[in-house]
């Protein structure tokens, strides 16, 4: 260490460390927010509300009409009353929505889902003012955040999350295998005598390598893409852990070159 032979840990700017700490916190405040949406679920199973049982989303638009329909009204609802929340194609299943809607939902449900709600919409509202507080903040940024986006599996927000932990320029990373390495997200050299013993990567624990994947999996589920051919070729040999972290690996090389060639990758 007196010597300077010990290598320094990434400390980034005081600028991209403020970025950092608001989306940890949105990351967080998305964490609560999917307790309190499980919450939601748990509080209609016990109700023997079942409407998670014809829908996917209970949060989407018609999901919210129907959980207000229940906190705002005291008496017995009626199909009517379904029909003129329901959206999309939904209309279809109005008379199932009905009948999972015959539960026992008395007055203590009501508040207490009211009680669920007013967080829910509280947390919501934080988020919004944090991803506003974020635009504002990389509005300097707004090119590369462009170019970021056009890679499949990468919007805004996650831009702002992968911009907030590594920066805008990448200074402290000469090539993306040594970004990749921080990050966790290159397989591990473990060989001895000519034999490898297991290529798991050193660094357990790594926002960084949390988001790559959150994107990874996102990507792959686009069709026509290479991240999706790639990924089921991986699959058949490796498994879908292993696969998805290689996926992630050739995301985050792929976004070393996009920072620092300044240019967009097409695939």
């Amino acid at each position: 260490l007196r010597h300077g032979l010990v290598r320094r840990s990434f400390i980034p700017p005081k600028d991209v460390r403020q970025w950092r700490e608001l989306s940890r916190l949105r990351q967080k405040n998305r964490d609560t927010l999917g307790d309190y949406k499980r919450r939601v679920h748990k509080l209609f199973e016990s109700a023997n509300i079942k409407i998670g049982s014809v829908m996917s989303d209970l949060f989407d638009v018609t999901g919210c009409n129907l959980i207000a329909l229940l906190m705002d009204c005291p008496w017995d609802i009626t199909e009517q009353d379904i029909r003129e929340c329901v959206r999309g194609s939904l209309q279809d299943k109005v008379k199932e929505l009905y009948r999972s809607i015959q539960g026992f939902f008395e007055e203590h449900h009501r508040f207490e889902l009211t009680s669920l709600m007013r967080i829910i919409s509280t947390i919501e509202e934080e988020n919004r003012a944090i991803d506003a507080r974020m635009r504002e903040l990389l509005k300097e940024h707004q090119e590369l955040i462009e170019r970021m986006d056009e890679v499949p599996g990468i919007n805004e927000l996650s831009a702002h999350y992968i911009l907030s932990e590594v920066g805008p320029k990448l200074d402290s990373f000469a090539t993306a295998s040594a970004l990749a390495s921080w990050a966790g997200l290159c397989p591990g050299n473990n060989e001895s005598a000519g034999k490898r013993y297991n290529g798991r990567s050193s660094v357990k624990k790594h926002h960084l390598k949390t988001i790559m994947i959150e994107v990874a999996w996102t990507a792959v589920r686009k069709k026509g893409t290479y991240y999706n051919d790639k990924y089921w070729r991986l699959r058949y040999r490796l498994g879908p852990k292993k696969a998805i972290v290689a996926i992630a690996h050739r995301f985050i090389k792929a976004l070393h070159f996009i920072v620092k060639k300044d240019t967009v990758t097409r695939s």
